[in-house]
């Protein structure tokens, strides 16, 4: 197993045209912990191997990755993996997943029906971060505070690197979003020209709520709610940009 991680490792490295030095920035980690790795002296933690298969592009490498770090949760700190499975491919644009295109993979069944599903390198790890979005009220999100991955079918992020995953609590895009509700933030797509009347991301009063986007024709900025119990937030205007990006899907966890 040594012999296979540093030769991994290396092997993406030469797939990306990266040094140890830009892997290790990639990773946020130091360039003496990719040659540690690279030496055989210490194996990636879960965290990082999953990383590093977001890297990867589809095939050999990504799928290898996620295996390594599924076989080592349990030896360090465990991570609360969702596996989101879809049934079909989606259409494009902003939508809802469907409960009956997915279903939840437990941690506890990872080796019996992970290991099962065709195709495993067309899915990616999309880090799913620790503190949830504000449907409500904003609460701050931690970009590094990663709680666990969701396991997704590329189609749905071709761009793995842009996408993070986080949870909504509260009920301010109720009933579209649910108390509870995963979305995947895209964050390559934040201009708001573009994002008239799309559900995003953005940073409000010290921390980021999920909203309709509408720009009016004095090109101010309006967040609002689905559920009309909640007031629409007019934004200042500041030379800022305050839209984290585009809330590419959802998925409402069935009770």
């Amino acid at each position: 197993m040594t012999e296979d991680w540093r030769r991994k490792i290396k092997d993406l490295r030469a797939e990306l045209g990266l040094s140890q030095d830009r892997l290790a920035r990639r990773l946020r980690v130091t360039k003496k912990t990719v040659a540690e790795w690279e030496q055989g002296r210490q194996p990636p933690s879960p965290e990082r191997a999953l990383q590093m298969a977001r890297l990867a592009a589809p095939g050999g490498l990504r799928r290898w990755f996620t295996e390594f770090a599924l076989e080592r949760i349990g030896a360090d700190t465990p991570l609360v993996l969702d596996a989101l499975v879809p049934g079909r491919t989606p259409r494009g644009g902003q939508r809802a997943l469907p409960s009956a295109d997915l279903r939840v993979i437990a941690p506890a069944d990872w080796d019996d029906r992970f290991r099962a599903l065709e195709r495993l390198d067309h899915y990616v790890p999309i880090p799913v971060l620790r503190d949830a979005a504000a449907a409500g009220s904003p609460r701050e999100i931690s970009d590094a505070d990663i709680d666990g991955y969701a396991l997704i079918y590329y189609a749905w992020c071709p761009n793995p690197a842009n996408f993070t995953c986080v949870r909504v609590r509260g009920d301010s895009m109720a009933p579209i979003l649910h108390d509870g509700a995963l979305v995947a933030i895209d964050h390559a797509q934040r201009d708001p020209l573009l994002l008239h009347q799309k559900m995003v991301a953005a940073r409000h009063e010290g921390g980021v709520t999920i909203k309709w986007l509408e720009r009016r024709p004095d090109n101010s900025l309006t967040l609002v709610p689905e559920n009309k119990a909640y007031p629409s937030v007019l934004l200042p205007r500041t030379p800022d940009n305050p839209v984290v990006g585009l809330v590419a899907w959802w998925w409402n966890r069935q009770k």
